[in-house]
This record gives C-alpha cells, sequence and structure tokens, in this order.
C-alpha cells in the first residue's frame, strides 16, 4: 500500500489545452452592475413618490385622484426596480434576461440622470 501513495501525488491531471480560436465567455459583470444600479434607482423613485401620498390626505375629489395616480406610479416604479434588482442578481440562470435588463436599465439611467 505504501508504493501506491505516493504514485498519486506523482500524477497531475492534464490541463486543457485553449485553441486560438476559442474566445472567453463575455463578463456579465457590468451589465450586473447596471441592472443593480438602476434598480436601486427606481426603488427609491418609487419610494420617494408613493410614501408622501399617505401622509398628506387629499381635500377635494380632484387631488385625490391625483394622489392615487401618484401612489400607482410610484408603485409600479419600485416594482420595476425590485425586477431589475433581481435581474441583475441572477445572471447565470437567464443570461438573455440580464441583456434585457440592462437595456431597460440603461434607459432607465438615461431619462433620470440629468445632461453633462
Amino acid at each position: 500500500m505504501a508504493e501506491h501513495q505516493g504514485a498519486a501525488r506523482e500524477h497531475q491531471p492534464e490541463q486543457p489545452i485553449e485553441l486560438p480560436g476559442d474566445f472567453p465567455a463575455p463578463d456579465h459583470r457590468r451589465d450586473q452592475q447596471l441592472c443593480l444600479d438602476a434598480g436601486r434607482a427606481l426603488m427609491l423613485c418609487g419610494v420617494l413618490v408613493a410614501i408622501p401620498t399617505a401622509f398628506y390626505p387629499a381635500d377635494g375629489a380632484a387631488a385625490a385622484d391625483a394622489n392615487k395616480r401618484r401612489a400607482l406610479l410610484g408603485f409600479v416604479a419600485w416594482i420595476l426596480g425590485v425586477s431589475l434588482c433581481l435581474l441583475g442578481l441572477t445572471p447565470a440562470a437567464a443570461p438573455w434576461a440580464v441583456r434585457a435588463g440592462t437595456a431597460v436599465a440603461g434607459t432607465v439611467l438615461k431619462y433620470m440622470s440629468p445632461p453633462v
């Protein structure tokens, strides 16, 4: 048995040979970060729009209607932000979804960021 113990240490597994035509897998970290950033921004904006409607009640019917629309808009923005964050956290499950989320996130950040 002693003669077989050393044999296992001497045998090294073969390293895969990379051919010149092989390309590395695309790096999705930038897409993930973009989805997370846009998701966080949308979640924050949704909360900032929806929360004041709960604390400042409307006086008239028109103001109450505007408050309801504002609350719905804030809720939709918050849900979209949560969805983008979840897409950014699950790149291995669906890389096509991360690309779609990146397109949405780019559009959202373009409209939300001031021009330079």
